[in-house]
């Protein structure tokens, strides 16, 4: 696997008729950056992109897909794999992609090579 792994986050900016235009699907992007750099370290990169942004330019195949009806925000997309669409972002279902593919936190300790070789545990 190539590192870092990239975690894309496409949302849109939410309206709150009282206070009004909110950018929570970001905030919720950048949470989501710190809890998964804390476990993974440089292994793991996330961006987070706004639907109506000029930047979206650089992604055809997540505009194809909205504009299909196939799509909702927020859309996370791990090396270029779609993981989600609608709903939440769940750090413990990217967490769990990352495993999947082979990605260990950045912390992590290998129990097996701290045993001592001439003992047996059960």
């Amino acid at each position: 696997m190539d590192y870092p792994v990239r975690v894309r986050i496409f949302g849109t900016p939410t309206v709150d008729c009282a206070s009004g235009s909110k950018d929570t699907w970001r905030e919720v992007a950048h949470w989501a950056r710190r809890q998964l750099e804390s476990r993974f370290g440089g292994q793991v990169s996330v961006e987070y992109y706004d639907l109506f942004s000029p930047e979206m330019d650089r992604f055809p195949e997540v505009l194809s897909l909205v504009a299909a009806g196939q799509g909702q925000v927020p859309l996370v997309f791990l090396d270029g794999e779609l993981l989600s669409s609608g709903g939440k972002i769940s750090v413990p279902d990217i967490r769990r992609w990352l495993e999947a593919k082979g990605v260990r936190a950045a912390n992590a300790v290998d129990c097996h090579a701290l045993r001592e070789p001439d003992r047996e545990y059960h």
